[in-house]
């Protein structure tokens, strides 16, 4: 069972990753699409970024004097970088393909529960993660409608 545990820890980003990836070449709507996942992703390391610099947190390994399930480094648990790009991910699937949407949720909650359950993160990591890759989501969307070269469809003169 740990070896589950840890592949689904360590490698279950790649499903919502590829779900994003088949919807995307799918729409063949790239203009939209890429500046959605562009702003989306950049709006979401920006939120970690900061929440990790105002939040400091032991990882549970450390802090219970265990080793992992998953060899890990030392650093900040809080938030889950792998939930922030599982929020991202559910975000921008979310309004192209609800049902791949709600797999790469379900794939989300193993992967929250593998981390936690491997010992890097406690439950509230997780699930800040998520939110803020969420937010993410709903502000590149947000802010790649107000581009005018995306509004309008035609290039972007120089």
């Amino acid at each position: 069972m740990n070896a589950v545990i840890a592949a689904v820890a360590v490698w279950g980003l790649l499903l919502p990753l590829l779900l994003v990836l088949i919807v995307t070449l799918r729409r063949g709507e790239w203009r939209i699409d890429i500046a959605q996942g562009a702003l989306g992703g950049l709006a979401t390391i920006a939120i970690v970024k900061a929440s990790a610099a105002a939040f400091y947190e032991r990882r549970p390994f450390l802090v219970e004097h265990l080793h992992p399930l998953v060899a890990h480094a030392a650093d900040n648990a809080f938030p889950s970088d792998h939930l922030a790009a599982c929020g991202l991910a559910v975000g921008y699937l979310w309004t192209r393909s609800k049902a791949l949407a709600v797999l790469a949720l379900v794939a989300a909650v193993a992967i929250g529960s593998a981390r936690v359950l491997a010992r890097l993160h406690y439950p509230q990591d997780v699930i800040a993660g998520f939110a803020f890759g969420l937010g993410g989501a709903l502000l590149g969307a947000w802010a790649a409608r107000r581009l005018p070269f995306i509004r309008s469809g035609a290039p972007r003169s120089g």
